[in-house]
């Protein structure tokens, strides 16, 4: 039971900082002029970390509220039970509680889906800049190599006068 509240509230210190954090993001991108192509990116960023920010909450709710509310001791005296001594309201109780549970599965893979999108929006960000600053840098070196010789042409010509 301890450590269900410790990691309901290590889940709600991490979506307390991430949410700290994109709310950051969020002014930045009122406040700050960016490429529109920057600018989707942020917001994109910031509304994938937010989402998962807010389902962390909902997850350490959950995680806490399963303990307080006392059904998993409830089910604990259910499985302590022989089958033939179990009510109908025990079995609607296990029911309940596995449907809790499901769900509490179901956030915690949306968690993980959104995570992922995250970190793929991300890469195929990075690498999209990547390339754009690569090109950038060739167009550059083409130039100034371009200039070089220009002036080795100058150079020999001056020495053939």
């Amino acid at each position: 039971m301890a450590a269900a509240f410790c990691l309901s509230a290590l889940l709600t210190a991490i979506a307390g900082v991430s949410l700290r954090f994109q709310v950051r993001n969020w002014r930045r991108l009122r406040a700050e002029s960016l490429a529109s192509d920057d600018r989707r990116y942020l917001r994109g960023m910031a509304q994938r970390r937010t989402v998962n920010a807010v389902l962390l909450l909902v997850l350490a709710g959950m995680l806490a509220g399963a303990y307080l509310s006392g059904g998993q001791q409830e089910l604990n005296r259910i499985a302590g039970l022989p089958f033939e001594d179990r009510t109908d309201e025990d079995r609607q109780f296990a029911k309940s509680w596995a449907v809790y549970w499901i769900v509490f599965l179901v956030v915690l893979f949306f968690v993980v889906v959104v995570a992922v999108a995250d970190y793929t929006a991300t890469s195929l960000y990075a690498r999209q800049q990547f390339k754009r600053i690569r090109s950038e840098q060739r167009t550059l070196l083409e130039r100034d190599l371009a200039v070089i010789r220009q002036q080795k042409l100058n150079d020999r010509a001056k020495r053939l006068e």
